[in-house]
Parts: C-alpha cells; sequence; structure tokens
C-alpha cells in the first residue's frame, strides 16, 4: 500500500521543525494580541460588503426618486376634446374613446 504524498511532506515538515532551535519564552507573551493587532491592521483598509450597501442606499433612493419623476414629467398627456367626438349618433366613439384613454 502506497503511502499518502501528504504524510511524505508532513513528515519533512516535522522533521525541519525538530532541527530548529528553541525560541525563548519572552517571544510567547503577547503573541495572540500581536496576531489580533496584525489582522486588524489589515482588515482596517478593506470595506465588507455590508457598509458598501449602507453607503449606496442614498444614491440608489435618490435615483428612483429622479427616474420616477423624470417619467412623469415626460409622461405624454394628450387632452381629448370631447366636444369635437361627442356629436349626434357618435356614443360608441365617445365610449371607445373614454375607455382607451385617447
Amino acid at each position: 500500500m502506497e503511502r499518502d504524498p501528504d504524510d511524505q511532506k508532513l513528515d519533512r515538515l516535522f522533521a525541519a521543525a525538530r532541527k530548529t532551535e528553541f525560541y525563548p519564552s519572552k517571544k510567547e507573551f503577547g503573541f495572540e494580541t500581536r496576531v489580533m493587532a496584525a489582522i486588524r491592521a489589515k482588515r482596517e483598509g478593506q470595506t465588507s460588503l455590508l457598509m458598501w450597501t449602507w453607503r449606496l442606499i442614498p444614491v440608489l433612493v435618490s435615483l428612483v426618486i429622479v427616474l420616477g419623476s423624470w417619467i412623469y414629467v415626460t409622461e405624454s398627456r394628450s387632452s381629448i376634446d370631447l366636444s369635437a367626438v361627442a356629436r349626434i349618433d357618435n356614443e360608441d366613439t365617445v365610449l371607445v374613446a373614454f375607455l382607451t384613454g385617447e
């Protein structure tokens, strides 16, 4: 049965670790604090997706308001002169014009 190549890598890693010298206990003091400080420093330059969504909400709301008002202003409002359409025997034409909005 063949050995897994990852096991060989792990064995080499342990062998290399056995060859290294021990470090003084002063380096252990505050290790977690130093690691967390490094992580925080790295994260300071990054902005999360949630923060971007909160920053973009006013822009998107104003875009919706501008588009809605633009559509409202440019919507064609044709006024129908019903007196020209409403002659004698034109009740069907008036009804069709009223129902279709022409």
